[in-house]
């Protein structure tokens, strides 16, 4: 019913030589003739459908009260979560200022000298904070949810802090 591998072997040899390949329409893998009818049967197919990934931790899950509590637990945390932005050079350049100063109180404590003697240190700032209307504090965009509402209905509020110079 099929052709031995010998015999295979020898027509894809001649055919290489003649140039009796042809290209499958899906894949776009070279064939010789006798056999790209099969392939071409066997290609379309598993071209056709992609298989999804399988999640593990969902199988584990199924028939538990797991199952239950994770499909809660999605409900209730918001889908549209912007994505972070990456300031990672930022930080770095931060974290090596940051050594260099400590490297020069060193020197100077090394030396004999005071840490009152240096310059005053730049305030750091980190550009994901968000800054409050109210008391112009600065936190974190979670913390900064929680706070501002509180902030707004505050009656005796203490003055701001004084604004830092650059």
């Amino acid at each position: 019913d099929h052709p031995s591998a010998e015999v295979l072997y020898m027509q894809a040899a001649s055919a290489v030589e003649q140039g009796g390949l042809r290209q499958c329409s899906f894949c776009g893998r070279k064939f010789l003739s006798t056999r790209l009818e099969k392939h071409t049967g066997i290609c379309s197919k598993s071209q056709g459908s992609k298989r999804k990934a399988f999640d593990s931790s969902k199988a584990r899950a199924r028939g538990t009260e797991l199952e239950e509590y994770q499909q809660w637990k999605s409900s209730e945390r918001p889908q549209n979560t912007p994505p972070r932005r990456n300031n990672w050079r930022q930080k770095h350049e931060v974290f090596i200022q940051t050594l260099r100063q400590a490297r020069q109180v060193q020197q100077v404590l090394s030396k004999g000298g005071k840490v009152s003697d240096l310059p005053p240190l730049p305030p750091i700032e980190n550009p994901e904070y968000v800054a409050c209307p109210y008391c112009r504090r600065r936190f974190a965009p979670q913390a900064a949810e929680r706070h501002i509402p509180k902030c707004k209905t505050i009656k005796n509020r203490p003055p701001p802090p004084p604004q830092r110079r650059r």
